[in-house]
Order: structure tokens, then sequence, then C-alpha cells
């Protein structure tokens, strides 16, 4: 009765090379922080950006 819908949001950006297991950024506005699991980068947490909260 009912399709089920997925959506998959991609960014293609200049950005320096990942190391290690944590990567922190902000993309439009928001904070993210990506955690390497099973070797795929997966977003772990978004907030909005400190500064923003301060204004």
């Amino acid at each position: 009765m009912y399709a089920r819908t997925e959506a998959v949001t991609v960014s293609v950006r200049p950005a320096p090379l990942r190391t290690g297991t944590v990567h922190s950024y902000v993309l439009n506005g928001t904070l993210l922080r990506d955690v390497l699991v099973g070797g795929k980068w997966v977003t772990h947490h978004a907030s909005i950006p400190l500064e923003s909260r301060a204004a």
C-alpha cells in the first residue's frame, strides 16, 4: 500500500584528507563528526557549531 522511501545525501566538496578514525567539519552551518567504522565513514554526530549558538 505504501512505498518505502529512502534518501542518501552526498556532499562533494574539496576537503583535507581524512586521517585517524574521527573527522570533524562544518557543512552548511552544521558541525558534523564522522567516524571510521568497518572501513567506511559514518556520520556519528551533527550539531549547530558553537559560533552560531553564541550569537
